[in-house]
């Protein structure tokens, strides 16, 4: 009691006696948002609304994220990749903040924007230490002579002995981010003098980040490697997905099945295949075998001829992929074993856009790279009513494709757009009343539904463990993070300047800013990370928590 646990004990007794008075408690009137959307004064029904509108934000977030990926696939690195994207991405968290404080009196809004800093700060500590340890868990390697060896795993739990390896471009992202956290100052400075109602410094605070978005969209644009490392990914995906495609048609020609009734592959359908491109015979497709059938796959994709050095790019990547022991050639049980492998992550793909295969036995979902196919489909090619349905399969053109990307995004903003108010709303009654407040509550509900199609790209991309995935990995984390300290904290300063809102958020600011430093610091002085690292980054998250805890109860910074 000496040392304050007393009084400690008592307010901790009176919080949670609270929080069942308010569990309890009868409910009050509240305003439906928009007139049409439900709104609760209750636990339950706030709990309930939390869910439901925080899985429609996130099936919108998921749509902006299909849409540029898909968006990534045909066109090329520079103003869309390093403008559009990047806007698009942080697009969710960004509507989450701007409608915590747009909407009620100045009074209400100082309430609500709770929801929108524990926004900020929670999507950047989340993509700091579940997306960044995640990532680093799953795409560990052998560390050989301080580096990680690529797809090489013989060592599963070593702390120090396994881990990841970075390329130099992603310890400049890093720099980028670190630098761009400088920008809390501008509104927090006046708040340590006494001065926690600063309209020019609000107002300021939102130009300069405005000014660093730009910059950064510019570097982007000026020096689009980022873009390139993505563009790349998307393509190779692509390929797989128009290779099975291609296999899928080529077999039905020659009367065969590719996929039996379960949608696994048959043998001896890939048999026929390889021994269509095998042209002398030899057991193995060599280089140029393979080219003249990545040929074929440009003309049945309905391509315009490639660049030969788009073909050459594509080629090397065909022979790496396949080629398991690395003598240059394919045989036929690489060709197998890779067809499968695409096919399973294709499946998995799938699984993660549009949920688990629905229909008859053998139907699969495809990604949206690759229209629907069965094995069904294929048993029935005999007549000719379904060999035309059958020709309806084939892998979808660029300009389908923009298509498509185009209904995504817009379908993805519409989507968070609509729900994001709503969702602050639901946070805010739930803070009222579980009596837990709502920056905490925003803090470790909203960036799951926000952010969590690039936690789980991230975690399915670093899965294949080599070096230029994790590198990707990373710079999209730290570009994600970058955009969150500009965008996002532009916005915010805007409605705080626009609103006349107080500015009380020193305990917030400080989290935030420790863990990009901390996180940063080490991402920035080196390029390979041994799997402990992985525990530290999986401790931000708590130690955020606890540190905002800390500062506004024990210090006294409410």
């Amino acid at each position: 009691c000496v040392l304050g646990g007393g009084p400690v004990m008592l307010e901790a007794v009176e919080a949670l006696r609270g929080v069942l008075a308010a569990a309890v408690a009868e409910p009050a009137e509240c305003e439906e948002t928009y007139g049409i959307f439900p709104c609760s004064t209750s636990l339950v029904g706030s709990i309930f609304l939390v869910f439901v509108y925080g899985m429609f934000l996130l099936k919108g977030a998921n749509l902006i994220s299909d849409g540029s990926e898909l968006l990534l696939a045909v066109m090329d690195p520079g103003l869309i990749g390093g403008l559009l994207l990047p806007i698009l991405g942080a697009l969710p968290d960004s509507a989450m903040i701007v409608m915590s404080g747009l909407g009620g009196t100045v009074e209400q809004a100082n309430k609500q924007v709770a929801v929108g800093i524990g926004t900020l700060a929670g999507s950047t500590v989340m993509l700091l230490s579940i997306a960044w340890g995640g990532s680093l868990w799953v795409g560990r390697c052998d560390i050989v002579r301080g580096v990680a060896k690529d797809k090489t795993l013989t060592r599963n739990l070593d702390w120090t002995g396994t881990g990841v390896t970075t390329d130099d471009a992603t310890r400049i992202n890093a720099y980028i981010m670190i630098a761009s956290a400088f920008l809390y100052l501008i509104p927090q400075i006046p708040m340590f003098m006494g001065h926690k109602r600063d309209p020019a410094a609000a107002g300021w605070g939102c130009i300069l980040c405005l000014i660093a978005l730009a910059a950064y969209c510019a570097f982007q644009v000026m020096y689009p490697e980022l873009q390139k490392r993505q563009k790349d990914a998307a393509n190779r995906k692509m390929l797989r997905a128009n290779a099975i495609a291609m296999a899928q048609q080529m077999a039905k020609a020659t009367g065969a099945l590719l996929m039996d009734a379960n949608g696994e592959m048959r043998e001896d359908a890939m048999r026929g295949l390889f021994t269509r491109f095998d042209e002398d015979g030899s057991g193995k497709i060599d280089r140029d075998e393979l080219r003249k059938m990545m040929v074929i796959l440009s003309q049945a994709n309905r391509t315009a001829s490639p660049q030969t050095d788009e073909l050459e790019a594509d080629l090397e990547f065909m022979i790496k992929d396949l080629d398991s022991d690395g003598d240059g050639l394919i045989t036929f049980d690489e060709m197998k074993g890779g067809l499968k492998r695409w096919l399973t992550e294709l499946k998995a793909d799938a699984k993660k856009e549009k949920g688990a295969a629905k229909g008859k036995q053998g139907n699969w979902e495809t990604t949206p790279l690759l229209p629907n196919a069965s094995a069904e489909d294929a048993e029935e090619g005999e007549d000719d009513e379904d060999d035309e349905e059958e020709e309806e399969h084939e892998p979808l053109t660029p300009a389908q494709i923009m298509r498509k990307a185009a209904v995504l995004l817009l379908g993805g903003t519409v989507v968070v757009g609509l729900f994001s108010d709503p969702m602050v709303d639901a946070v805010s009654s739930f803070s009222e009343t579980s009596g837990i407040p709502a920056f905490f509550v925003s803090f470790v509900i909203t960036p799951f539904a926000s952010n969590a199609s690039e936690l789980v790209s991230s975690l399915q991309f670093a899965k294949k463990k080599r070096i230029k995935n994790i590198s990707l990995t990373y710079s999209q984390v730290y570009g994600a993070v970058t955009m969150n300290n500009t965008m996002c904290l532009g916005l915010f300063l805007l409605i705080v300047w626009i609103r006349g809102l107080d500015w009380t958020f020193s305990s917030e600011v400080v989290t935030t800013m420790a863990s990009i430093f901390a996180l940063g610091s080490i991402a920035a002085m080196r390029k390979t990370f041994p799997l402990f690292w992985a525990l530290v980054s999986f401790g931000l998250y708590p130690v955020a928590l606890t540190l905002v805890w800390f500062l506004d109860y024990v210090v006294g910074w409410q």
